[in-house]
């Protein structure tokens, strides 16, 4: 089993894992093109016109506007008029300090470039020549692979060009550190799945682990059953052998007792025989039984063998009870049930058959006080082969009680069990009323 537990495992993670793995790579296709998305919105909003304060003014870099910040030629542009729609506008900082993403002013007549708040600076080299192409194209929006940057650009007026610039390592920073995270979800999932899984190997394990303990125990009952006939007769044989001389009455006890123990072998045969046909079969079709007329027949034909152990059958059943079944199955249901009682009742004493109706169900209860089923006995009544310590002083196999089960089962009906050490044991087959 635990070899079992284990592919149990293995296959269940390893169908975990793929669909997780496939999961998490359309969520990480998801989360780069949303980057992606992402980035090409906020250099939207980075080169937005601020409003028509910007339009006809001389480009960044003229002479009224002075040096940038950084010392270099140009600057930045002058702010607009302190007028009340301006004032409303989001702040300007908020576009500047976008995350990734640069804002350059171009003038085309001066060939001219100037960099806001720029960690590019240093490279205005590969800036200058990225600019020169990227204007010379009629898309405002893609990526020069070769300079290794995503841009967007849009004109402010005839000459001035105002560009976001974003470096392509940007997207795929973030790419990767959304990968990481998503690698350490699929890590932290796999863990807890893992121990889910071993756990559910437990629970799927268990019903094979009772099947097979039911096989080892059949095998094990069944080799017990046969093993003492068998014994039997290999014993009388060797016997007979040894007495070749003898006539065949003096040896005849021998021959009896072979011929008994061949009995008890074909018994056990044929009981597993019929509880094997049972257990093959569904459901059989089902048409009206007379329930009253089937256990009076069954009384009828038991007498005799209670009479012969002093037991007396003692009965309550009205007339006119039909229920849905097959006849032959309901009436040995009640004489297996009548046998049993009379088997296991000490001789003098009584057995009752009572038959009881509802609306919907019909109960036929067969009562004996003279024996008592332990708690522990009842659990296991009807597996195959299972006998109680007084079942075992009684013989008998063990397949009485699962063999009634089944036919019960086949009509659609059920075989219920009460014991107790004061009232005794009283077996109740509840039928379908038709």
């Amino acid at each position: 089993m635990n070899e079992y537990r284990r592919r149990f495992v293995a296959f269940t993670m390893a169908l975990i894992g793929i669909i997780l793995l496939i999961l998490f790579v359309l969520l990480g296709i998801y989360m780069h093109r949303r980057v992606k998305k992402e980035l090409e919105n906020t250099m939207r909003l980075v080169i937005e016109p601020w409003g028509e304060h910007y339009l006809g003014l001389r480009p960044p870099g003229g002479p009224d506007h002075g040096p940038d910040p950084n010392g270099k030629p140009g600057g930045m542009p002058p702010p607009p008029p302190p007028d009340e729609e301006f004032e409303q506008r989001e702040p300007r900082h908020t576009f500047l300090n976008a995350e990734g993403v640069e804002l350059v002013f171009y003038d085309i007549e001066n060939n001219e470039l100037t960099l806001l708040n720029s960690e590019l600076a240093d490279d205005a080299d590969r800036i200058n020549a990225a600019v020169s192409e990227m204007i010379g194209k009629k898309e405002g929006y893609g990526t020069l692979r070769k300079y290794g940057l995503i841009y967007r650009y849009e004109r402010i007026n005839s000459s001035v060009y105002k560009i976001a610039l974003a470096d392509t390592s940007f997207i795929l920073s973030r790419t990767a550190n959304n990968a990481l995270s998503l690698l350490g979800v699929f890590a932290a999932a796999m863990v807890l799945f893992y121990f889910v899984s071993r756990r559910l190997s437990k629970l799927a394990a268990k019903p094979m682990e009772e099947a097979v303990e039911m096989e080892r125990q059949f095998v094990a009952d069944l080799s017990h059953d046969l093993k003492t006939p068998v014994t039997v007769v290999l014993a009388n044989n060797s016997i007979l052998r040894a007495n070749s001389d003898s006539t065949v009455s003096e040896q005849l006890q021998w021959v009896d007792s072979t011929d008994a123990a061949a009995k008890n072998m074909m018994g056990l045969v044929n009981s597993m025989l019929e509880l094997s046909s049972l257990e093959g079969k569904k459901k059989i079709r089902k048409h009206p039984v007379e329930l009253s007329q089937a256990a009076e027949k069954c009384i009828l034909q038991l007498e005799s063998l209670a009479y012969d152990k002093g037991i007396e059958l003692g009965s309550d059943i009205p007339d006119g009870v039909t229920v849905l079944g097959e006849t032959s199955l309901v009436e040995q249901i009640i004489s297996g049930l009548i046998d049993n009682a009379i088997k296991y009742e000490p001789v003098g004493g009584r057995v009752e058959i009572t038959l009881t109706r509802s609306r919907k169900k019909a109960l036929l209860t067969v009562h004996n006080r003279g024996s008592f089923i332990t708690e522990s006995d009842l659990a296991h009544i009807f597996e195959r082969f299972y006998r109680g310590d007084k079942a075992r002083t009684e013989g008998g196999h063990g397949l009485g009680l699962p063999i009634m089960k089944k036919r019960a089962e086949l009509i659609g009906a059920d075989i219920e069990v009460k014991s107790s050490e004061k009232d005794g044991t009283s077996f109740t087959a509840v039928f379908e009323i038709a």
